[in-house]
């Protein structure tokens, strides 16, 4: 730990009674200095903090702070669906969809209640059916297993960082048919594999499971057992064109199906004829093939019911169409990847045109050309929202971002704090109570030029 240099120090102030003990934090101020400790209190103006190095409560100004980690708890939810809503500045927000209009957006969250989001500047929503998960981070380095005597993977604000060549694995208990997705980010071009199904845990190369090679846009699956190619891509474009993705790859130790999707999109299906069930292990391996830095993030793990409802998309590559002798379905010929305006993608694979009527207890009601019906709003895995011009919020004085814990965060106006729980305020949304449980770290002065150099020069 640095010591701290060149900070005003001021005195203790109460704000609220008691110390949050219960939730270790780190502070990190704008020349880099760290301070460990527990939360003695916090206003929008200064944070108290008890530390076992100073004498007593001492109190910071957050204009000095870069930004506040904590310990984030848990929270057990039994909904059956997960709705995310992305917003025009980037947040992303989970929760339980209540109601969709032409004005708002209603979720209701674990951490802040029922959210009312402004319909103008929200840019999409997503919904998935909520299994439970077998594992669900980064939260730590905690249970990861690094190989090599350097280490080449850090933790680093809930995502998994490379500075070289090497594997990060550990056991999440696999379930014999099951759904691996992640986010990823890179500079230039991506270079990475991933390997499923892996009980060689301190090693770059496990010989059971199946390894996935990424190289910018494409993709080779390996029976690591028999060596054998699987199956291989040149569809996965968005890793060419972009910096970043969402992954996910299922897997079934029954059927030997294998699935690979990108940014919501399924890219391709492979079937292994020579499955491995025997000495098959339960882990899985991050494996950075270079010195480009690659962060991880956002991984879940769960359970895949087996079933591919839809047929992907292939392109044309040197005048030859991309093939798979797996499927027996030919490969439908190149159209607009994205949905025509009122169209919503369902659970099942199928799309369906209709003018969202009302959500209520779970039920979505739906006015289509030929009738109205009514579907659970988890069967569907997109909303079609009426079409406006997107506005982006205002950026306002004391702004502040929290993460949560799967790697997504929220912008809102710190306007107060209580007992365990912050006041925020933005354009976003309507005005909010967060718990503080529900995060895991909370940038100040995120608008702050020479802030964020010092952010983007240690990557956070």
């Amino acid at each position: 730990m640095k010591i701290l240099r060149s900070l005003a120090i001021f005195p203790f102030t109460v704000v609220f009674a008691g110390a949050i003990e219960e939730f270790p934090s780190s502070v990190r101020f704008s020349n880099q200095d760290r301070l460990s400790g527990a939360i003695e209190s916090l206003t929008t103006e200064r944070l108290v903090l008890k530390s076992p190095i100073l004498q007593k409560p001492t109190s910071f100004f957050l204009k000095s702070i870069l930004d506040l980690t904590l310990t984030p708890v848990e929270q057990i939810n039994l909904a059956n669906h997960e709705a995310s809503i992305t917003l025009t500045n980037g947040d992303l927000i989970r929760g339980q969809l209540v109601s969709a209009t032409d004005d708002r957006i209603e979720l209701d969250t674990w951490f802040a209640g029922r959210m009312k989001f402004n319909r103008l500047m929200v840019n999409e929503i997503r919904i998935a059916e909520r299994t439970k998960l077998n594992y669900r981070g980064p939260t730590s380095l905690d249970g990861w297993i690094l190989s090599g005597d350097q280490p080449s993977w850090t933790y680093l604000n809930s995502s998994l960082n490379s500075k070289a060549a090497g594997s990060i694995a550990r056991n999440v208990d696999l379930q014999d048919e099951c759904s691996v997705a992640f986010s990823v980010g890179w500079r230039g071009s991506l270079g990475m594999k991933l390997v499923i199904f892996s009980k060689d845990l301190s090693t770059e190369r496990p010989t059971s499971g199946y390894e996935f090679t990424i190289m910018q846009r494409r993709v080779f699956v390996r029976n690591c057992k028999t060596q054998r190619i699987v199956g291989t891509t040149q569809n996965a474009v968005a890793l060419q064109e972009n910096e970043k993705a969402q992954i996910e790859i299922q897997a079934s130790l029954k059927s030997g199906k294998i699935t690979l999707s990108i940014d919501g999109e399924l890219i391709d299906v492979w079937t292994d004829p020579e499955i491995i069930r025997e000495e098959i292990g339960r882990g899985i391996h991050f494996i950075s093939q270079n010195d480009s830095p690659v962060q991880v993030s956002r991984i879940a793990v769960g359970f895949w019911d087996g079933e591919v409802t839809e047929i992907p998309n292939r392109q044309e590559f040197n005048g030859f169409m991309q093939q798979n002798e797996d499927l027996d379905t030919p490969a439908p010929p190149a159209a607009n990847d994205k949905l025509a305006p009122g169209r919503m993608e369902l659970r099942n694979g199928d799309t369906i045109e209709g003018e969202l009527l009302s959500i209520q207890d779970g039920t979505v009601r739906l006015k289509t050309p030929f009738r109205e019906v009514k579907l659970p709003v988890s069967a569907l895995r997109s909303v079609a929202l009426k079409q406006v011009d997107l506005e982006r919020c205002k950026r306002e004085n004391g702004d502040v971002r929290a993460w949560f814990p799967d790697g997504s965060s929220v912008v809102f106006r710190l306007d107060g704090v209580g007992e365990g729980t912050l006041s925020g305020s933005s354009q976003n949304f309507s005005p909010s109570q967060f718990k503080l449980a529900a995060f895991s770290r909370i940038e100040f002065n995120i608008y702050e030029p020479e802030f964020e150099d010092v952010r983007l020069a240690t990557g956070q």
